[in-house]
């Protein structure tokens, strides 16, 4: 059969050995949000919010990625 523990376990070991990065990035995330689960007012012109700063700092990346995607398209247009 090739359902073996051995064969299992040589499946198990190739998963790892090809995704062990984005299982680490996961794990930082997950401790990076239980970390930084307090709250914090966000202030931008006359609005005040407040959210986990977890979220806060997300919210910031991805508009940090979004502004950076945009940027690299309108240079390769340019070319």
């Amino acid at each position: 059969m090739s359902d073996s523990p051995r064969s299992r376990g040589d499946a198990v070991r190739s998963f790892l050995a090809r995704r062990w990065l984005s299982i680490l990035l996961v794990v930082l995330a997950a401790v990076f949000v239980l970390q930084n689960r307090q709250d914090v007012p966000v202030r931008l012109f006359a609005t005040t919010v407040t959210s986990p700063l977890w979220v806060t700092l997300t919210v910031v990346l991805l508009v940090g990625v979004a502004a950076g995607s945009i940027r690299t398209r309108r240079g390769r247009g340019r070319r």
